[in-house]
């Protein structure tokens, strides 16, 4: 008779990346706002706005929430800026160290990542926090090599202001034998929605 062990992984603290628009920054209602003023800039869409990017304001509760992950969590920015805008790439990291600084004492120090593929970002036991499929941010959902995609906002309790910081630490936390065991572990006295099927989602209608 074989004997089937499950070898937990060690104390090593679990990566988590985070999207900026819609998830970290409260970005889509400054851009459907633009939408119908995009020849005055002479852009096609809004997110080619120059500087649009730049003075933003956060989520409300996204900046406490995330200096409290980081007590817990390796963190890492996952973005993608518009290829139109060359600004945006600036901007992003502008915005970023107005929030978090710009030395060791920021989570997101050297630590950022912007791209249109986020999929070749994924790696084993790391997650990522993104509202939306795109960008190969659902190909974060594989379980071959643990990596897990978790919808911000899917469902309304994992949003900043409520229970998302909570769940996200109680992730951090569980040690049950790989990241999918420790997300189910955590979920299962809420039962959170954590995101929805892709072809579910809907663009806006500049996008």
């Amino acid at each position: 008779m074989s004997l089937h062990i499950t070898q937990k992984r060690g104390a090593s603290i679990k990566k988590l990346f985070i999207d900026m628009d819609n998830t970290l920054v409260d970005t889509l209602p400054v851009l459907n706002a633009e939408s119908q003023n995009v020849q005055k800039y002479n852009v096609k869409k809004p997110d080619q706005i120059p500087g649009i990017f730049r003075h933003l304001k956060p989520l409300p509760g996204a900046i406490e929430g995330v200096k409290e992950l980081a007590k817990h969590f390796d963190l890492y920015i996952l973005s993608t800026a518009p290829w139109e805008n060359p600004s945006s790439w600036q901007d992003k990291i502008n915005w970023l160290t107005e929030y978090f600084g710009n030395d060791a004492d920021s989570p997101f120090y050297k630590k950022v990542v912007l791209t249109h593929q986020k999929n070749l970002v994924k790696m084993p036991d790391s997650l990522l926090l993104d509202d939306r499929p795109y960008h190969g941010a659902s190909d974060w959902d594989d379980a071959k090599i643990d990596s897990f995609w978790l919808q911000y906002g899917y469902d309304s309790r994992l949003v900043w202001t409520a229970e998302l910081v909570p769940f996200l630490i109680s992730i951090a936390n569980s040690n049950e034998g790989s990241l999918r065991d420790d997300i189910a572990y955590a979920n299962k006295q809420n039962q959170y929605a954590l995101r929805h099927a892709t072809t579910e989602f809907k663009k806006e209608s500049w996008e």
